[in-house]
Parts: structure tokens; C-alpha cells; sequence
């Protein structure tokens, strides 16, 4: 993926958190540019399936271009959410890809109302608004670490069919009655 206007702002910073109580919380991702702030909302699927693409992408951008150094990681990184929380939008769909000419890892975030407030000036049936976000490779596995801690740091997962398990318990269906459909168990 290369940008031929070269607008590629790469982020000074990113991380993801959340917030809320356990069971509700709100999953944010969030990147800086310089001293600026901008807040995305994501689903906690999207940022486990972010925590397990990342590595795979940069073991497979490695194994393409082995000429590539290592990625430079910060050794103390803040990794923080940062004040004041004010999403811009729901990120609907999230993307992974590779900058090879800039050498960065581009995030593509789709907004899930397809343009964010009204009257911005995007048709009805238009295609959702798009944002890239530019992060080193560095700055990627710290993410990647820090959505697995964020994750780990919530509910348990239910080893045998990996929902998550309440202080409460959990009722897990056998095996052979287990089948989802849109979310929910149909037996």
C-alpha cells in the first residue's frame, strides 16, 4: 500500500485500553500526533483479532524483505490512555497492511455509520469513511502487547467454548450442542 500524494503522518504514538467495569467495558484505540489525541471506539473481538495479526504481519513483511532491520522498541514505552476520551467514531471494520515504500504498518479504520456526524457532507450509500493510521514496526508490537495485556486483564475465557465467564459462573453447552448463528447458541 503506497500513498502517491506521500500525506503520510505517521503517529508519534499509539496504544489501546479500556474502560468500564468489567463485563462492560469499552475497548479504545488510540494514537497521537505530537501532543494531539484521537480516540477510536473498537470491539473487543477487533482488538484481540489486531493482537494476533500484527505478529503474523511482521513475521511475514520479515520472511518478504529479510534485508529490513529489526524494529526499533522503545524501552520504556506509555502506554496509556490518554485525557480527555472523546471518540471521533465506532471503528466498523478494521484493516492491517504494509507501507513498504515508507516503511510502516498502516491501520485502516472504518467508520461503522459510514461517515461519523451528519451533515458531513457523505451521500446516503456512499462507502463508509476511511482512515489510515501510519505506525513504525516498533510501534506496532508494543500495540499488539498492549491490546494482549488490556484483553487478559478483563474476564476470563471459557476453555471450552471461549466465551467469556462471569464472576457468577457460566454455562457452557456440550460440545456437540454447541453451534453459533449470528452470535447466539442455537441448538
Amino acid at each position: 500500500m503506497t500513498n502517491l500524494d506521500d500525506d503520510v503522518f505517521p503517529v508519534t504514538r499509539i496504544t489501546a485500553g479500556a474502560i468500564g467495569e468489567m463485563g462492560r467495558r469499552i475497548f479504545i484505540l488510540q494514537a497521537h500526533y505530537g501532543r494531539d489525541a484521537v480516540s477510536w471506539v473498537i470491539h473487543k473481538a477487533q482488538a484481540i483479532g489486531l493482537s494476533r495479526t500484527i505478529p503474523q504481519l511482521l513475521a511475514d513483511i520479515h520472511a518478504e524483505f529479510p534485508e529490513l532491520t529489526g524494529p526499533l522498541v522503545a524501552a520504556e514505552p506509555n502506554l496509556a490512555l490518554n485525557e480527555p476520551l472523546y471518540p471521533r467514531f465506532r471503528v466498523g471494520s478494521l484493516g492491517l497492511g504494509y507501507d513498504r515504500v515508507h516503511d510502516l504498518v498502516v491501520l485502516t479504520l472504518v467508520d461503522a455509520n459510514g461517515g461519523g456526524e451528519e451533515g458531513n457532507g457523505i451521500e446516503a450509500g456512499a462507502d463508509p469513511a476511511e482512515l489510515y493510521v501510519f505506525t513504525t514496526r516498533g510501534q506496532a508490537i508494543l500495540l499488539s502487547q498492549q491490546i494482549e495485556s488490556v484483553v487478559a486483564a478483563g474476564r476470563p475465557f471459557c476453555p471450552s467454548c471461549g466465551e467469556p465467564v462471569d464472576d457468577f459462573g457460566h454455562f457452557c453447552l456440550p460440545p456437540a450442542a454447541r453451534r453459533k448463528l449470528d452470535g447466539v447458541y442455537v441448538q
